[in-house]
C-alpha cells in the first residue's frame, strides 16, 4: 500500500447554536448602609454572589431551556427504559450497571461513563442495602466508602428530582464561562432622591451536551419502577 491514497473520513460536520444565558440577583440597599458598614457591605455581596451560583447550579441539572433559562442535564439526558433482566432483589447497584452498559452497548467505544448523579437520599438507599441478616451489601465492584461503583464516580447533588438519577459519561458536558460572578451597583426609580441604590450580580454562561454525544448520558427517571423492572 505503499504510495496508495489515504482514505478519507466520510464524517461532516453540522452547525448547530448554543445560547449563552444571563444568570443574575439584585439586591436594594441604602447608600449610607453600604458607605459605612464595610463588613456588611461583603456579606452583601457575598449574599448575591452566594444566590448567583444556587441558580446557576440548580439550572445546570434541572434547566429546561424556557424563560432565558440553561437547558440542564436531566434537559438534555435521554431517559433510559429498562429491560426484564430476572434479576433477583434487584437494588441501585444493579441499576447503575444495567445503565452503564445500555450506554456502552449503544454508543460503543466512544463512551465511558464516569459518573453517577442522584440525590443524597438516593445514594444512602444505594449504601444502606442490607441481605437477609441485616448485614450491609457491598458488591465487588464498589469502593469501600461507595463513592466508586464499577469505576463511576458517586456525585451527590440534592437539586436532582427525587427517586431518579443520572449516568454519564462527564467527557462529554461542557460549560462554556464567560468571566466569573461580575458585582456592580446602579440606580434605579427614585433611588437617587432616597440615597439608595441597587448591587447586581450577574454571570454568563452556557451548558451544552452536543446532539451527537447525547448517547453518552442516560436518566433514570423512576428508580422504584426500573428496579421493578429489572427483577421481572
Amino acid at each position: 500500500a505503499e504510495g496508495a491514497p489515504f482514505p478519507e473520513s466520510t464524517a461532516k460536520f453540522k452547525k448547530g447554536s448554543v445560547v449563552i444565558e444571563k444568570i443574575g440577583d439584585t439586591l436594594p440597599v441604602t447608600e449610607e448602609f453600604f458607605e459605612d458598614e464595610a463588613m456588611f457591605a461583603s456579606e452583601l455581596s457575598l449574599f448575591l454572589d452566594t444566590n448567583v451560583q444556587l441558580v446557576v447550579d440548580n439550572q445546570l441539572c434541572n434547566g429546561t431551556g424556557a424563560s432565558n433559562t440553561l437547558v440542564g442535564l436531566y434537559q438534555s439526558a435521554p431517559a433510559y427504559t429498562p429491560v426484564a433482566s430476572g434479576i433477583a432483589d434487584a437494588n441501585i447497584y444493579d441499576l447503575v450497571i444495567k445503565v452503564s452498559e445500555d450506554i456502552t452497548t449503544t454508543g460503543g467505544s466512544k463512551y465511558m461513563p464516569n459518573a453517577i448523579i442522584a440525590r443524597k437520599a438516593v445514594i444512602n438507599q444505594m449504601k444502606l442495602k442490607k441481605d437477609g441478616e441485616n448485614n450491609y451489601i457491598l458488591p465487588p465492584f464498589v469502593s469501600a466508602d461507595g463513592r466508586n461503583v464499577d469505576g463511576m464516580v458517586v456525585i451527590e447533588s440534592n437539586i436532582a428530582p427525587a427517586n431518579t438519577l443520572v449516568v454519564c459519561d462527564t467527557r462529554f458536558a461542557k460549560i462554556y464561562e464567560m468571566g466569573g460572578v461580575e458585582l456592580s451597583t446602579g440606580m434605579v426609580g427614585d433611588q437617587f432622591i432616597e440615597d439608595a441604590m441597587t448591587l447586581k450580580a450577574r454571570k454568563r454562561l452556557a451548558f451544552l451536551i452536543r446532539e451527537a454525544d447525547k448517547g453518552g448520558f442516560r436518566k433514570v427517571t423512576n428508580i422504584t419502577t426500573a428496579l421493578a423492572t429489572l427483577a421481572s
